[in-house]
């Protein structure tokens, strides 16, 4: 399906926050927040590889939170 306008501008909004947010997570590496949103930010834009290295690393820090990230993962 080709995207619209409207969500194309999404998608560069998101990857700009991912920016962000990577740059944070470089500052603090175990900030289970910082992680659960880069996460679902790459979920957003379809990037579930991405995703999943998130939830790994979310996994040591916090089960609840991994377990949210996977379902977003897999629309559970």
């Amino acid at each position: 399906m080709k995207k619209g306008m409207f969500s194309k501008m999404g998608d560069i909004m998101v990857q700009r926050h991912i920016e962000d947010l990577k740059k944070e997570l470089e500052q603090k590496p175990k900030d289970k927040e910082l992680l659960f949103k880069l996460g679902i930010a790459y979920v957003k834009i379809g990037d579930i590889d991405n995703a999943r290295e998130c939830y790994k690393k979310l996994k040591e820090l916090d089960e609840a939170l991994s377990k949210e990230l996977f379902d977003a993962m897999y629309e559970i």
